[in-house]
Formats: structure tokens, C-alpha cells, sequence
């Protein structure tokens, strides 16, 4: 993978930044390292929780969003952690580092859009924070969501389990204002006993963070993969903000899109029809690269 300044690459500073973090046991039943989500035990159930955020000029452009629409966005995709585990949303927080130039107008359309997700969806937003910022917005989310059974995390797959998606990949981008989050399709998956993870840095970069957290590979075989509208492959293999989740198990439920299998080698590849090694330009987005 591309590296970014220092050479350093997403999973690789995510690596060094773990072992100063707590990964005692106990409660915890998801800890650092081991998914985009965290997980632990609580009197009364089991809590997931997730921290997203969203930058001006990374993940969105008033100039070509409406603020509304950037809230809403950048809910779905946080939502999409809790999705993958199988959570019910429960409270949210949010905090907005706003420009000083900034119209007030526009902060209230982003909180416009974040509580009429949230309605959807049933979060309650609680709170959170405002800060001036000195030159773009940005705009993180802390959410809480309850699982009736203990999620699995990335680190627990298993070199032969199956790969699926939920639909088709490749449509994500600007033009699609109002994504709704996989969180039934994800409640589902978790009870049937899957490890899933949503797709929102690209599948290929998804498969990637399995590979870190549990030691296996991935196959994937590029005539599998449920392509949306007329999105060339290579953009369904890397496309990100999707709503759609991966998802790995011993068997796969039959309204899956089976893509391909976990390995042993450690390596995420992709095969043609005939099973040769298709090389990969674009593995999707990486922070740093």
C-alpha cells in the first residue's frame, strides 16, 4: 500500500497506536485493533460504540452539497459501524469544528440533517461540542448502539470462511444525498453468526482491515462482484462511502452475493474467471496515502 507523510500508511500507524490503548479483557468483547467499532458489556446488555469523522474537502464540498444532505451523509456512514455489528442505535453526540466565516445557516443544515437520520433511525442525539476552526469544518460523530448477542470482530475470522456483500457496489458518490444504513439487513447478519464490516473505504481496503486484525488473506474473484449501474469493476472493487457491508462466515446466507474466500497467505488478491491474479490499482482509500 501507498504510504503517506513519513511513509506511514492507515494500518500501519492504526498498528503502532494500539498498544498504547486498553485491550484488557473482561467487559471488553471488542477492543483496539480489532474493528472500526468497539464493543464491551454493560449491567443491562451489550453497548457498541463508534467514533466517525467527516472533513470539508475529504468528505464533503458545500459548494456542491447542501448542507442537509452533508449531515445526513455523514451520519449514514458512521451508522454503517453499527450496522456491521449488528447494533440498534441508542445516543449519539456530535462535534463541529466551524470556520469562523461561516454562515450560521450552514451549521444549522448540517444538524438539520443529522436529526432527520437520526429520526429514522432512532438515535437520540444528546449533545456534543462547537469550536471555531481556522480554515475548514469538520464534523465528528461519537455513537452508542446496543447488540442482543456479542458481535464479532474482524479478528475473528478464519482462513476458509466465505466472502459476501450485501448489493451492488460502485454507485457511491456526491450525487447520491440521502444513503440509508444497513442497520436491519446488519442486525440479521450479526444473528446468523457473521463477522461484517462496512464497505465505506472500498471492499478491497475493507478485506485489507481483516487481513490486519485477524492474519488471513482474501480471494477474491472479480466476476463475482455485484457491480451497480454502469460502474466499472475496478471502481465496485474500491469505491468507498458505501452503505453496503462485507461480510465473512463459514457458510453465507443465500441473499449474500458470495464474492470469494478468506485465505491463509495473508495476502488480499483478486482472480479472473480462469483464476488468475488481476492486479490492482486502486485498493481504495487510505488516509495517509
Amino acid at each position: 500500500m501507498a504510504g503517506g507523510a513519513g511513509g506511514v500508511n492507515e494500518l500501519d500507524l492504526i498498528a503502532s497506536l494500539v498498544p498504547l490503548l486498553d485491550r484488557a479483557g473482561g467487559d471488553l468483547l471488542i477492543g483496539p485493533g480489532e474493528d472500526d467499532a468497539a464493543a464491551w458489556r454493560q449491567p443491562g446488555g451489550i453497548v457498541v460504540a463508534t467514533c466517525d469523522t467527516s472533513i470539508e474537502g475529504v468528505h464533503f464540498d458545500l459548494s456542491r452539497q447542501r448542507p442537509e444532505d452533508v449531515g445526513w451523509r455523514a451520519l449514514c456512514f458512521a451508522l454503517g459501524d453499527l450496522a456491521a455489528k449488528g447494533a440498534r442505535p441508542t445516543y449519539g453526540l456530535a462535534a463541529l469544528a466551524m470556520p469562523r466565516g461561516w454562515d450560521p445557516e450552514i451549521a444549522l443544515g448540517l444538524y438539520r440533517g443529522l436529526a432527520g437520520l437520526a429520526g429514522e433511525v432512532g438515535l437520540r442525539l444528546v449533545g456534543g461540542d462547537t469550536v471555531a476552526a481556522p480554515s475548514h469544518a469538520i464534523l465528528t460523530l461519537f455513537l452508542l448502539g446496543a447488540a442482543p448477542t456479542p458481535p464479532l470482530p474482524r479478528s475473528a475470522v478464519r482462513p476458509g470462511w466465505q466472502v459476501g456483500v450485501t448489493g451492488p457496489l460502485g454507485a457511491a458518490g456526491l450525487h447520491w444525498s440521502r444513503p440509508r444504513p444497513r442497520l436491519q439487513l446488519g442486525a440479521k447478519l450479526a444473528s446468523a453468526g457473521l463477522c461484517c464490516g462496512d464497505i465505506s473505504d472500498g471492499l478491497i481496503r475493507e478485506l485489507d482491515k481483516f487481513a490486519a486484525a485477524a492474519g488471513v488473506g482474501a480471494r477474491v474473484e472479480l466476476e463475482a462482484v455485484p457491480i451497480a449501474g454502469d460502474a466499472s469493476p475496478e471502481r465496485a472493487l474500491a469505491s468507498g462511502e458505501e452503505v453496503e457491508l462485507v461480510c465473512c462466515g463459514p457458510d453465507l446466507p443465500v441473499f449474500l452475493t458470495r464474492v470469494g474466500e478468506l485465505t491463509a497467505n495473508g495476502r488480499v488478491v483478486v482472480v479472473d474467471g480462469s483464476g488468475h491474479e488481476v492486479e490492482i490499482r486502486e485498493r481504495g482509500y487510505d488516509h495517509f496515502a
